[in-house]
Formats: C-alpha cells, sequence, structure tokens
C-alpha cells in the first residue's frame, strides 16, 4: 500500500501522521494559492488545511472499494444502464 494510505489511515488517532500528511499536501496547497491576493493567501491556507483535516478524520477507509470491487462495479452499472 502507498506512504499516504497508510499515514492517512494513521491520521486518525495520531497527530504526527496527521501533521506528515498536510506536509505531503503542502505544495500543492501553496501552489493553489499562487493567484490568490497576498492579504489572504495566509487565511486561505489555514481554510484548506482545516479541510483537509475535516476530510481525513471522517473518512471511512474501509468502506472504500479496491480496485476489483470497484471494476465490478462499473460493469454492474454499464450493464444496468444499457
Amino acid at each position: 500500500m502507498s506512504v499516504l494510505y497508510e499515514l492517512v489511515k494513521e491520521s486518525k488517532e495520531n497527530n504526527q501522521a496527521l501533521q506528515a500528511v498536510i506536509d505531503l499536501f503542502e505544495p500543492k496547497i501553496k501552489k493553489s494559492l499562487y493567484l490568490t491576493d497576498h492579504k489572504e493567501k495566509e487565511d486561505l491556507a489555514q481554510e484548506l488545511k482545516c479541510k483537509l483535516i475535516r476530510s481525513i478524520r471522517t473518512y471511512d477507509m474501509d468502506s472504500t472499494p479496491g480496485f476489483w470491487e470497484l471494476k465490478e462495479h462499473i460493469q454492474q452499472y454499464h450493464k444496468n444502464s444499457v
């Protein structure tokens, strides 16, 4: 499994793992704020991090289908929509 997956799973109970996930997303957050007004960048970056934390803490990792389950679900969907 990927490092990110393991960190997210561990983040539900471990704040150091949560910080590691935030650190992994930091370059993307900064890049997404490139065109944001300088006065707004810090507030918006903080809000994005809060949303990331909420998403990690509330996401149910156990209900996420694996590749084969997802493939089967998509095939069933296509059979039923024809």
